[in-house]
């Protein structure tokens, strides 16, 4: 399973709201999305791109949350 169906659908509706602007950035991060199975592969800058284009309320709240990736999986996919 990839990590795009791991994502919660409130994520995936605030990057695609931001496709119209950023639609480059956009592509990008959909493309690590649908090409890691977990988070922790991602990059360092993946990750930053990825958070840097969240609203505010879906950023991650702490350390934890953004080591793990709380902020952006499912309930079930959550360490």
């Amino acid at each position: 399973m990839k990590l795009i169906d791991k994502v919660k659908p409130e994520i995936l509706d605030a990057l695609e709201e931001s496709k119209i602007t950023y639609n480059s950035t956009y592509s990008i991060i959909i493309a690590s999305l649908r090409s890691n199975t977990d988070y922790r592969e991602l990059t360092i800058n993946q990750v930053d791109s990825l958070i840097l284009f969240l609203p505010q309320e879906l950023k991650p709240n702490g350390r934890t949350d953004f080591y793990w990736g709380d902020y952006l999986l499912q309930k079930e996919y959550q360490v």
